[in-house]
């Protein structure tokens, strides 16, 4: 009888751990591009989309940091990546 809640609990703990990777990763990848469009120039260049694009990364963090679904954090990790890609064409794409 336990066995069966076992392998349950298994596979749950399993998927949990995949999707929290998988965040860990975007949010990883939306830090890069900021840096990037940092690097760039974009503070000077663009500071409307390059701060907002900070301010939507940290709001992505803070949701999951507190468990939020994961289509919330995507949420603001999208409009960060997009913030962050028009500070980067903004700066032409070159580093200072």
């Amino acid at each position: 009888m336990k066995r069966p809640w076992i392998v349950l609990f298994a596979i749950v703990l399993c998927a949990g751990l995949i999707a929290g990777c998988a965040t860990a990763n975007s949010i990883q990848s939306a830090r890069a591009q900021l840096a990037k469009a940092k690097d760039a120039g974009a503070v000077w260049t663009a500071p409307y989309e390059y701060y907002a694009a900070e301010a939507n990364l940290a709001h992505a963090v803070l949701e999951a940091e507190e468990g939020s679904p994961r289509q919330d954090v995507d949420f603001f990790l999208n409009k960060s990546l997009a913030h962050s890609a028009k500070a980067l064409e903004s700066t032409k794409g070159g580093a200072k």
